[in-house]
């Protein structure tokens, strides 16, 4: 669940770079997700939280007015280890089948110490994704049991009009009057 209201002082545990507010704004944390670093890219900001990495980047001039937004999000539970490429991009990755990968690669002022920085946190916020979803499934699980009783019931809401000519109620599906066969109009 995507919190709805911004914290004006979201707290950054470190972080290498200062990120513009309005910036950060654009990152939907979800419930229980803070912003661990930030790293200064080529077109914007890599965003690290404790679940994720988020690109947030200026849109392009032609259709604002130098407004952010928010990028690619790479979940640690399908994020594949980050790689250097030429010695200048950090290369992302996420873990899908080679017709649905997703991989962008950013230029940052010391790729190999964000690589390192970014591997270390996959495995605390794999667990986090782990736990995150044993938690929602034991809520659905116990949640489907209370309602388990209601399944086996079939509710119907049948609607009835009255006849024009003897008043007796019939289906608004019938054609003709059960009691009196006349047409319904």
């Amino acid at each position: 669940m995507a919190r709805t209201e911004w914290d004006p002082e979201p707290e950054i545990e470190t972080s290498p770079d200062r990120i513009d507010r309005d910036a950060l704004r654009q990152v939907r944390l979800l419930d229980g997700e803070r912003v661990r670093r930030v790293w200064k890219t080529g077109r914007g900001f890599l965003v690290m939280t404790n679940l994720r990495c988020v690109e947030v980047s200026h849109k392009p001039q032609l259709f604002a007015a130098r407004e952010w937004e928010a990028g690619p999000n790479f979940f640690f539970y399908d994020l594949a280890p980050p790689r250097v490429v030429f010695h200048h991009y950090l290369r992302l990755a996420e873990q899908h089948d080679e017709a649905r990968s997703l991989v962008m690669h950013f230029f940052v002022h010391d790729p190999y110490r964000v690589a390192e920085e970014v591997h270390e946190a996959r495995a605390a916020g794999y667990n986090e994704w782990v736990h995150r979803r044993s938690q929602a499934e034991a809520a659905f699980r116990s949640s489907h049991t209370r309602a388990g009783a209601y399944d086996r019931q079939v509710f119907r809401e049948m609607v009835k009009v009255r006849c024009e000519f003897c008043g007796n109620l019939m289906s608004v599906a019938a054609r003709v009057c059960p009691s009196c066969g006349a047409p319904q109009r």
